[in-house]
């Protein structure tokens, strides 16, 4: 009975853990709160924040805006005399204030782990050890001097690479990818965001080069073997400003 309430609770705790506000339908009605919104990506909030516009029939300047809230039956603008003014009761007031600072939480984190990642690639270069091996953060014993150094050279071969000033987000994601088909096989290098999680990753092989295609990449007289692709990375979590190795990652 006891492991059974341990199941339930468990279920409890990560299904609640995974919610995220889906609409902003009772927007005018609930007052939220941070937690109702902890596992909202950056774009979804602001999609909840234009709706409660949206929802007073708001004409949008943005076309791509207008049209995804078009979508929506309830969406009916009259555009032949468009509201220019829209009178907020508190409780739709708090919640976009509420929006708004959680976008700028979700901004600003961005730009401190992309400040990480510009101080690990200075470092790399640099060869700062205490500063590559508070990040690598004990994973690799001190005594495998060989490991750590095949490592921080793979990290700043991919790294010398990446201009992080360019890395564009889209839906709580970023990455600075680089392909190089040589005509036999095409590798790639690069640095893959997914929320707080950082991979840098070296594949090579990668696959056949696109001058192949599949019918006749491991034909004659290619020379191309899939046995022969590799991957080499690390993975890492951007927490309380610092980034930190989590897993290392070697395949092939």
């Amino acid at each position: 009975m006891k492991k059974l309430l341990l199941l339930v609770t468990l279920l409890v705790y990560f299904n609640s853990s995974a919610q995220i506000l889906k609409d902003c339908s009772k927007c005018a009605s609930i007052t939220y709160s941070d937690s109702d919104i902890i596992n909202n990506k950056l774009y979804e909030i602001e999609l909840l924040r234009n709706e409660i516009f949206a929802r007073h029939n708001y004409i949008f300047k943005n076309q791509r805006l207008e049209a995804y809230y078009s979508e929506y039956d309830w969406y009916k603008p009259n555009y032949k005399t468009p509201i220019n003014k829209i009178n907020l009761n508190a409780i739709e007031q708090h919640n976009i204030d509420l929006f708004k600072t959680h976008e700028a939480k979700i901004i600003t984190n961005r730009q401190l782990l992309i400040n990480e990642l510009e101080k690990f690639k200075l470092a790399l270069k640099e060869n700062d050890s205490a500063f590559i091996k508070s990040t690598f953060n004990g994973v690799i014993k001190n005594t495998d001097e060989n490991f750590y150094s095949d490592l921080v050279n793979i990290m700043d071969n991919i790294l010398n690479t990446v201009v992080l000033k360019n890395i564009y987000w889209h839906k709580g994601k970023a990455q600075y990818e680089l392909l190089i088909d040589d005509g036999f096989s095409i590798s790639s290098k690069g640095l893959y965001i997914n929320g707080n999680t950082v991979t840098i990753m070296h594949t090579e092989p990668m696959t056949h080069s696109s001058l192949m295609d599949n019918n006749d990449a491991f034909q004659y007289p290619s020379a191309y073997y899939s046995e022969s692709e590799s991957t080499s990375g690390a993975k890492f979590e951007f927490k309380n400003g610092k980034l930190i190795l989590i897993q290392l990652i070697f395949a092939g």
